[in-house]
């Protein structure tokens, strides 16, 4: 599972409020196992579109690209679909897929390696 701190600092550079996730997904009380499960499943996209956007390999492309259409889907309205997940953590998908679009666009503007999630 990828480290919460990597998650926070997608944001840092955006002035997005970094303490707001933190508070949304590091808590004084533990999440129930139900939530750790929905908080696992998405750092671990956030990790893979993180660290796969330049990707050489079919292995790493794909798992880009998957994590991609999982993200950006707004249709999707299964339990597990991106949207839900978010919504059972507290979190805002647009706000998530802004943030999201920007550190690409940042990325892909400075051809720069993704940072390692």
């Amino acid at each position: 599972m990828a480290d919460a701190f990597d998650a926070v600092t997608l944001f840092d550079a955006d002035g997005v409020d970094a303490d707001l996730y933190t508070d949304t997904v590091q808590r004084k009380t533990p999440l129930e196992p139900e939530k750790q499960l929905l908080l696992a499943i998405l750092e671990d996209a956030l990790a893979c579109y993180r660290k796969n956007i330049f990707a050489r390999t079919a292995k790493k492309r794909t798992a880009y690209r998957d994590a991609e259409e999982w993200i950006f889907a707004t249709d999707d309205e299964r339990f597990l679909g991106f949207e839900s997940v978010c919504g059972a953590l507290g979190i805002e998908p647009s706000y998530l897929r802004r943030g999201l679009v920007e550190w690409k666009r940042r990325k892909v503007k400075t051809n720069a390696p993704a940072e390692a999630a």
